[in-house]
């Protein structure tokens, strides 16, 4: 079936809340109308928009059709009188019990009905109120992180330019300003292409203590791309990216900011909102720049968290660079464009394919390596990560809903078969089946709708615990809110579960003939088709449970591995944070170098500190470098050239973070002032250069910043320091010291120390500011905190399928002891017949035991079944296990079991104290 008839039929379904005589006369304009939007709502939002149409066409409908009803219903009233509240001719009461009058009586009935079974309707809307409202929260942070649009004008046209190294494998690399200004003159599908990259800088002046702040370096139209107007002042023009004069030690082509825009919170927080700032110059970086703008308050930045540019900025500056005079080896700038008006994603991706075969034209090097430009949807983009999780999340907790609602079905199947009579006697006296069916049906939407509205406070505080675990690496989590959609979304869910959990008892409760219940059942015990229908209930929640329970132990087994992996470093007790030299009173790098070595010595001899050194970066702190590296033979052959992580580092680095050295040396003071190219490897890049040989003394080639290959030579190997990701091993890695490629103006500081690091900050600030008192400390944190970072995505997910494999569990364990204890309820006569014709307690344990065992094992038979397909949905989430992994498939389905005979243990012990006399004389 195609999405569009599938769309059809749902639209169908839908009309059929309005009148037949409504439907006759506007049904097929209606389906008109729908196609059409559809069409228009794919074309401008895809998916998300389709939605969010639906959702509209809900609420429309459900306002309409009811409108539509009462009208009818008041034209029938006013033309036939009164009617269907009371018997006709014969005493029988009409059939019909049609509009909105008979709907409302109906729902009184069956508000009467559940207000005289207060146990049976409190724990009904108990159980559903924790499904619905799981559902609900998870919802929430899937609605505000995949579903919901970017917070800018037309997002669905923004998108993000990659290019590729296909035969490096190399699948996503920022650009060059050169590489940029060459896409910007020969692209021709998109409205414009912008450019950024955030970085650190110290905000000084007289306007408050210095401060180090993220600064956003854009190219001049970044907010026009965006579609983004300052809330005070004005934009960046094009004059404002005229490169200007260097100044000493500045990268060839680029010259210093002069103009900037402010985050809304920064002219808040440090300049008190006032509006004259506009004009007023700011030290920023040691340079001074005129601040022109001030954003809205609602703006920010949302790119991938995988890039460089990810992070917010509290400052934009409109960078100055010359591409004539940029290297084009240098590529740190993140591409955002704007798709030009009627242009598809298949025609930019066509349009910067050309681009990238002109490039190649150019750059012979670059056809070797199969450079090439990739267009991806910014959206999409940014919630590729998480979107697995999320989706994967949703799906679990709509199992916990789903086993709820299964326990609810069975206190209704239950609930039906002790109202079979009453069923009868109306069915006697006239109620059509139809009416039965509704009048059931309506009982279940009380309950739903009860659970719904409990279900939004649960919701509430579960969104408020899902805040507090949230990891960094979730997007725009800080949108969550019971909105409009979540609302939508919470209704849709109590009347997707009020029918399936209605549905079978509503069905068994109008079937039965009235002969048929209204004969003398004493004895009888259960009747075959109400026990298979709560037999195969249970089946189902246990099947539903097993699959989220063994998706949980495979999380946990999964976080196990994730505790044990060796980071290639000890974080205990290690203090770090980042400090900025300003190029302008710092311009050249032995000026740099000078004030770290000074730094360094300071550091190293406070109290408490083993070790002091710095990097550029840290492991794990989520900014990556890299280049390529090659043996000789890459010189003829460029092929041979592989990607690998670069770090510069002081001396002591290694000793601070408590790397082991496995062969040679590490750095020393010497090596800063030495000429001679030498460099720290680790253990993998040596296997795989020098897989049967020593690896000190060996000279290779690499590609860093030059586009030229240096040769630079071992003097260490090391182990290898996962810098990515716990999860994965990650690329062999260069160590260098800072002065081989001249920076050294932002490191990261690293202090192992033998007290509380964090006891050191207030002495490292102050030994930092005897050096220069306009430095400040920025982002301090032990070590340890990048470790539990790197691990917070996986017990986010841990936790949140472990909660609700628990209450998979919990729910499939009363549902399994509500049914034999009913049916040990229904069967107290045969019981007591057995046991007064000898039966042994022991034989009636057994007997009641083995039943509740025969339901548990179909369930897990198929709830296996199930886990070999769904578990490996989740293939992404685990570390170090495979989704099919038979210990955990094994183990749970054990300990499922052996809950299975807890709850089976209850209602035949039960059984087995059944007084024989009493239970005969009863019936």
């Amino acid at each position: 079936m195609s999405a569009r008839d599938l769309g059809d039929r749902l639209h169908r379904i839908l009309l059929r809340a309005y009148p037949p005589g409504f439907r006759a006369r506007h049904g097929k304009e209606m389906l008109r109308v729908f196609r059409r939007q559809v069409t228009e709502a794919r074309s401008r939002g895809g998916p998300p928009g389709v939605l969010r149409l639906w959702a509209a066409l809900l609420v429309d409908t459900a306002r309409n059709a009811l409108a539509a009803r009462w009208t009818a219903w008041r034209n029938t009233s006013r033309s036939s009188g009164p009617g269907g509240r009371f018997p006709g001719p014969g005493g029988r009461f009409p059939r019909s019990g049609g509009g909105v009058g008979g709907m409302l009586e109906d729902l009184r009935y069956a508000l009467r009905s559940l207000r005289k079974s207060p146990g049976f309707t409190v724990v009904a809307i108990l159980t559903l109120a924790l499904g619905i409202g799981a559902n609900t929260a998870i919802f929430s942070v899937v609605d505000a992180v995949l579903l919901r649009p970017l917070p800018y004008p037309e997002p669905e046209e923004l998108v993000l330019v990659w290019g590729r190294m296909d035969q490096r494998g190399v699948t996503e690399f920022p650009h060059s300003p050169p590489d940029f200004r060459d896409y910007q003159r020969h692209s021709t599908r998109f409205e414009g292409l912008a450019s950024v990259i955030t970085f650190p800088q110290p905000l000084d002046g007289q306007d408050g203590e210095p401060e180090q702040v993220n600064v956003g370096g854009v190219s001049w139209n970044f907010f026009d791309v965006l579609g983004i107007s300052p809330a005070l002042g004005r934009d960046f023009r094009a004059e404002d990216g005229v490169p200007g004069e260097s100044i000493p030690g500045q990268a060839p082509g680029f010259s210093p900011p002069s103009v900037a825009i402010l985050s809304h919170a920064l002219w808040q927080q440090r300049y008190g909102g006032d509006p004259e700032v506009i004009g007023r110059r700011i030290d920023l970086g040691g340079n001074p720049v005129t601040v022109v703008g001030v954003l809205p308050a609602a703006f920010e930045l949302h790119l991938p968290p995988s890039v460089a540019s990810a992070q917010d900025a509290d400052v934009w500056t409109a960078m100055r660079i010359d591409p004539e005079q940029a290297p084009r080896g240098n590529v740190f700038l993140t591409v955002v464009g704007r798709l030009e008006e009627g242009a598809t994603l298949e025609q930019a991706r066509a349009d910067m394919e050309r681009v990238a075969a002109h490039q190649r034209e150019i750059y012979a090097g670059w056809e070797n390596a199969g450079f090439g430009l990739d267009v991806v949807p910014l959206q999409e983009h940014l919630t590729r990560a998480v979107r697995p999780v999320l989706w994967a999340l949703m799906g679990a907790v709509a199992f916990v809903l789903l086993i709820a609602c299964a326990n609810v079905a069975n206190l209704l199947l239950v609930r039906a078969t002790t109202r079979e009579r009453e069923m009868a006697i109306r069915s006697a006296m006239g109620g059509s089946r139809r009416r039965l069916v509704r009048q059931m049906l309506l009982e279940s939407g009380v309950l739903a709708a009860g659970g719904a509205l409990l279900g939004l406070m649960v919701a509430r505080a579960g969104i408020q615990v899902l805040l507090v675990l949230r990891p960094e690496e979730l997007p725009r989590i800080d949108g969550v809110s019971m909105d409009g959609s979540v609302l939508l979304f919470t209704v849709a869910a109590a009347a997707g579960a009020a029918l399936v959990f209605g549905a079978a008892p509503a069905l068994q409760g109008s079937t039965l003939e009235p002969a048929e219940a209204l004969r003398d059942r004493a004895g009888t015990g259960e009747s075959g088709r109400g026990r298979r229908l709560r037999n195969s209930v249970v089946v189902a929640e246990v099947a539903l449970s097993l699959v989220l329970l063994i998706g949980t132990g495979l999380m946990v087994r999964s976080f196990i591995r994730l505790q044990q992996v060796d980071p290639g470093f000890r974080a205990e007790n290690v203090l770090t944070f980042d400090l900025n030299l300003p190029q302008p009173r710092y311009p050249l790098p032995a000026d740099r170098a000078r004030m770290n070595a000074r730094l360094q010595e300071r550091l190293r001899a406070l109290p408490g500190v083993e070790e002091a050194s710095a990097a550029i970066p840290l492991p794990l702190s989520g900014v990556q470098m890299n280049g390529r590296y090659g043996d000789p033979e890459a010189l003829s052959n460029p092929d041979r050239y592989r990607q690998a992580d670069y770090r510069g580092v002081l001396p002591g680095y290694f000793e601070a973070l408590g790397t082991r050295l496995l062969e040679g040396r590490t750095f020393t003071a010497a090596d800063q002032a030495d000429s001679t190219n030498v460099v720290v490897v680790d253990e993998k890049l040596a296997r795989t250069l020098w897989p049967d040989e020593a690896a000190v003394g060996r000279r290779f080639l690499v590609r860093v910043v030059s586009p030229e290959p240096q040769w630079v030579e071992v003097v260490g190997v090391v182990e290898h320091q996962r810098h990515q990701s716990l999860a994965a091993e990650g690329r062999e890695t260069v160590y260098y010291t800072d002065r081989f490629i001249g920076s050294g103006g932002f490191l990261t500081w690293a202090l192992r120390t033998s007290v509380p690091p964090l006891s050191l900050v207030d002495a490292v600030r102050r030994e930092v500011q005897a050096l220069d008192a306009r430095l400040p400390l920025a982002r301090v944190r032990a070590m340890e905190s990048y470790v539990d970072d790197a691990k917070a995505p996986t017990r986010f997910a841990l936790l949140l399928i472990g909660v609700f494999g628990v209450m998979a569990l919990v729910l499939a364990a009363v549902g399994l002891y509500g049914v034999l204890a009913y049916a040990v309820r229904q069967r107290t006569a045969e019981i007591g017949v057995r046991m007064a014709f000898g039966a042994e307690s022991g034989s009636i344990l057994r007997m009641v035991v083995a039943r509740g065992l025969a339901l548990s094992g179909a369930g897990v038979v198929l709830g296996l079944g199930a886990s070999l397909v769904l578990t490996r949905l989740i293939a992404g989430m685990l570390v170090g296990v495979a989704p099919t992994d038979p210990v955990t498939f094994a183990g749970i389905s054990v300990l499922f079991l052996a809950v299975a005979v807890t709850a089976c243990w209850i209602p035949a012990r039960r059984a087995t104290r059944v007084d024989p006399a009493m239970a005969l004389r009863e019936e």
